[in-house]
């Protein structure tokens, strides 16, 4: 089985990280708690660049990254988000382990 792997690095108006890092806190809370197939979930607050960081997530395999977008707390994240300009850069690939 082979492992799926997402970045998804992110940039936005520093004034408005802590909207996002409440949210994301909650979308990897829920993420790790609710999906076996979830091995990690982790958020990147980047030292470089004020407004920038990055979401890591491993799933055991492609039916539990696809599982992933349909859970609730998945919607929710973008929903609280909703109101402040993100731009992401998304990064998909295989994972070793």
């Amino acid at each position: 089985m082979t492992q799926r792997a997402v970045i998804a690095e992110f940039e936005l108006n520093p004034n408005d990280m802590e909207v996002l890092v409440t949210a994301a806190q909650q979308e990897l809370t829920a993420a790790r708690e609710n999906e076996p197939g979830c091995l990690r979930f982790d958020v990147l607050i980047f030292d470089e660049r004020k407004g920038t960081g990055a979401v890591v997530a491993v799933f055991a395999d492609q039916a539990a990254f696809d599982e992933h977008r349909e859970y609730p707390h998945v919607k929710e994240f973008f929903d609280a988000i909703k109101g402040i300009d993100v731009s992401w850069n998304v990064h998909r690939g295989n994972a070793l382990s």
